[in-house]
Formats: structure tokens, C-alpha cells, sequence
């Protein structure tokens, strides 16, 4: 695995903007530090997968046997992390709530902060379950990207973005059709992950959606099979 040198300290000089969450009608302060203390070696650094769904056929494990299959066929060296077989815990203990001021990270969960520090592109396949992500992978995010790792606050209260200069790619599925998901449900099970809390922490991200995923069919593998070569091409891949 290899790791970058050193992470950006927030004391880079940094150009504010703010972008207004329509759906929401909230406004959301993005901050992206434009002078990085420190460098990634791209050539050397491999592609993490993470993976949020239960060992069974469907049509996330359609998605995922195409990625690994087509970096395979690249000869791609990557990481896999599936939450499930892993047996992640999603629960926030009382003492890792970092907002309390208790600073605990657990085993796992470092591991899984030193595979994101040592690569700038990342895989989530996941599918969306009532409107959201699975609970496993919201515990991800909640225990993964913490505070003083992912981000911080300044003084003022204004947050500073540790992970920039990271992109993500997110297969997602969904029973609705992606028009009408996108759409009447609004795209939330996306927008979480991709705009508050990837981009809270730096990491651009762009959905690859498979929509009507009720039952699995032989035009599913083909469908999986050019959503997989189109986001690997967006991590340049």
C-alpha cells in the first residue's frame, strides 16, 4: 500500500464558494484548499473498493464482479473492502464520538483511513434502500471520516476539507426506475454521499446508477458491464 507523504493541514490558502441545495433549500459552505502540503504518486497508488451489500447474487455483485473483472483485465493491482464479510461495526460508541471530544478510532477503522490516505480513487457499490444508503456504509462514513482526519473546523467554525484531490466513483442501484428516482425521489441516497459527505471532505464523486434492479436479467449483465467501463474511465482507469 502507499501512502501519501503528508496530508494537507487546512492551512493551505483556500477559495470559498457557496452552493445551494435545492431539494433541501439548505446552503451548503464548500471549502477546497487550492495548495496541498505534500504529494501522491499516482502510478503508485491502487484503487480502493468499498463494498456495501450482503453476500448474496443481485445486482450490486453484478457490478462488482465487472470492476474487478475489468481491472483485472488492465492489470490493475487494487483494494477490496467488503463491510459485510468483514463484519464491519456501524455503531458509533460513546467513545469514538468526536464531537463529544472522545478521540477513540478503532482498529478497523484506521485501516480502512490509511486505505483512503493511500489512493486518490475510490469505488463504492452500494444499493439504495428507503431513499439512503445501507446503514453499514452510513456507519462507515460516521466512523471513517472523522474529524481531524477527513476534516475540521476552523475557530470560526467554517470547515476545512482534508481528502481534495480524490475522486469517487458510486454504483448504485435502486428498484425504481433512474428516471423516476431521479427525478420524484429526488436522487437523495446519492446526494448524501456524493455532495455532504464526500464532498464535505474534499472527494469529487459521480453516480452510476442501475435503476429498475428488482430481478436480476441476462440484459443486467450487459447494462453492468458498460456502467462498470464507464466509471472506471471517469477514475481514469
Amino acid at each position: 500500500m502507499t501512502h501519501p507523504i503528508n496530508l494537507t493541514d487546512g492551512k493551505a490558502d483556500a477559495k470559498w464558494y457557496w452552493r445551494r441545495g435545492f431539494t433541501e433549500g439548505a446552503y451548503y459552505i464548500l471549502l477546497n484548499p487550492n495548495l496541498i502540503n505534500g504529494w501522491q504518486n499516482p502510478v503508485l497508488m491502487k484503487p480502493l473498493i468499498i463494498y456495501a451489500h450482503p453476500d448474496v447474487a443481485g445486482h450490486c455483485s453484478l457490478i462488482r464482479d465487472e470492476v474487478l473483472s475489468q481491472l483485472g483485465e488492465k492489470k490493475i493491482a487494487y483494494d477490496f473492502v467488503d463491510l459485510y464479510k468483514e463484519q464491519f461495526d456501524p455503531v458509533l460508541h460513546e467513545n469514538e464520538l468526536y464531537t463529544a471530544g472522545n478521540r477513540d478510532v478503532s482498529p478497523q477503522a484506521k485501516r480502512y483511513q490509511e486505505l483512503i490516505a493511500g489512493t486518490d480513487k475510490i469505488i463504492f457499490i452500494y444499493p439504495v434502500w428507503w431513499n439512503s444508503t445501507p446503514a453499514i456504509l452510513k456507519g462507515f462514513f460516521d466512523k471513517v471520516l472523522t474529524s481531524g482526519f477527513a476534516f475540521k473546523f476552523r475557530k470560526s467554525g467554517i470547515p476545512v476539507a482534508f481528502l481534495t484531490g480524490k475522486k469517487a466513483a458510486l454504483f448504485v442501484t435502486s428498484g425504481s426506475p433512474t428516471l423516476f428516482y431521479k427525478l420524484f425521489l429526488g436522487d437523495r441516497g446519492v446526494k448524501v454521499v456524493a455532495r455532504d459527505t464526500l464532498g464535505f471532505c474534499g472527494i469529487k464523486a459521480r453516480e452510476f446508477h442501475v435503476g429498475s434492479a428488482r430481478k436480476v436479467k441476462k440484459s443486467h449483465n450487459e447494462q453492468s458491464r458498460g456502467m462498470a467501463a464507464k466509471g472506471l474511465r471517469y477514475l481514469r482507469l
